[in-house]
């Protein structure tokens, strides 16, 4: 066998291993999830915003509109090269506080209770003109007057 065949032959194996690793699977965590003896402890009606913090941290996410809600999350999930992620497993826990500031709830989620919305996919109207990309590449030749001095006044 001569070296050009055996560098070839090589070249194309190296080749096809690094193809063949280039589709493993990759996995992805993500979040932090606390203990699960320091979920369990929290205490309604007791715990506070500070008691709550210094168990499990701060939250992952807090609601929008007030802090009475609190999210603790972690997902873990793969893909396959370029295809899309799959969840394979989701915890949430949700601790809600009351006005004063007292935990009321401690809600759990899990990957059971995940929903798939679909958005959706009507467009809204628009009135005007549609224009190719010739169009709105050229459209302002010749629209606007030679550029001078703008300071500059008559009979000056």
């Amino acid at each position: 066998m001569s070296l050009k065949k055996t560098t070839k032959t090589i070249l194309i194996i190296t080749m096809a291993v690094m193809a063949l690793g280039a589709c493993s699977s990759r996995k992805f965590v993500r979040g932090y999830m606390a203990d699960e003896t320091m979920i369990t402890s929290i205490r309604p009606q007791v715990d506070t915003h500070d008691s709550v913090q210094e168990m499990l941290g701060s939250p992952s996410s807090v609601a929008t509109f007030d802090n009475d809600n609190w999210y603790y999350y972690s997902k873990k999930s793969e893909s396959l090269a370029f295809f899309k992620e799959n969840i394979t497993e989701l915890n949430i826990v949700a601790v809600r506080f009351d006005s004063d500031g007292y935990v009321t709830v401690v809600d759990r989620y899990t990957l059971d209770d995940l929903n798939n919305i679909d958005p959706v996919d009507k467009t809204t109207k628009t009135h005007g003109r549609e224009l190719s990309f010739i169009q709105e590449l050229f459209g302002n030749i010749g629209r606007f007057g030679a550029g001078g001095p703008s300071n500059v006044q008559p009979g000056n």
